[in-house]
């Protein structure tokens, strides 16, 4: 597994459990926290996803560039 997967792996994990122990406990400063968690988790996830695809689509353009620029 490449450690981008990796990341995304453990982030849906901290979401999981933040998740279920959102579920579990009543306190309100508790359920805040685990919230912002979540969110946080979410947020990185989402970050690492979008600059996956856009090193992705550089990769794809320097590549296209190459084949269309005349040889030297």
């Amino acid at each position: 597994m490449n450690r981008k997967n990796e990341f995304l792996v453990k982030l849906e994990q901290i979401q999981e459990q933040a998740q279920l122990t959102l579920e579990e406990l009543p306190l309100r400063l508790a359920k805040d926290r685990l919230r912002l968690i979540i969110g946080l988790a979410r947020y990185l996830q989402t970050e690492l996803q979008l600059g996956a695809e856009e090193i992705s689509v550089a990769a794809a353009s320097d590549a296209e560039r190459r084949r269309a620029a005349p040889p030297a």
